[in-house]
């Protein structure tokens, strides 16, 4: 019961903060190799992603050049597996390292708006509020109101 509550929780957060399109793209970072075949996979690397598109780089201009003739198929296996992608653009340079995610950092985090379900399944009055509270201060970039008892 306690499992199938926090999957709730989590996948809310997610959908949320708008990191569902991330995780897609991560799956694309994560599934190189098999998207694109090994050999090709040690020549051409995902770079970046920006506006919906995913910029390549591949270690020499023949590497480019293969890959620009698979480009089509490559996108479109993409988008079969739910990533966001709508265009690749392949470019000659430095390869990154095989699992970096150069501009997929997340936003900072903050904590989601309690439910009002979890509200509910505090007993105490005075523990409800405090908690809304600390949750409410936390929404809005605030420090948490000190307790009653420190003021």
């Amino acid at each position: 019961m306690v499992e199938l509550r926090l999957k709730e929780i989590l996948r809310g957060f997610v959908q949320e903060r708008g990191f569902t399109e991330r995780l897609a793209i991560y799956r694309a970072y994560g599934q190189w190799e098999e998207i694109v075949g090994p050999e090709v996979a040690r020549h051409v690397r995902p770079g970046h992603v920006q506006r919906g598109v995913l910029y390549v780089v591949a270690d020499s201009g023949v590497w480019a050049q293969e890959f620009a003739f698979a480009r089509g198929a490559v996108l479109a296996t993409l988008q079969r597996s739910g990533v966001p992608v709508k265009e690749l653009r392949v470019h000659q340079g430095t390869l990154p390292a095989p699992n970096a995610l150069p501009d997929l950092q997340p936003p900072p985090l903050r904590p989601p708006a309690p439910p009002g379900e979890a509200l509910d399944l505090i007993s105490d009055p005075a523990l409800r509020n405090r908690f809304a509270q600390l949750m409410q201060s936390a929404l809005e970039g605030e420090d948490p109101p000190a307790p009653a008892h420190r003021r």
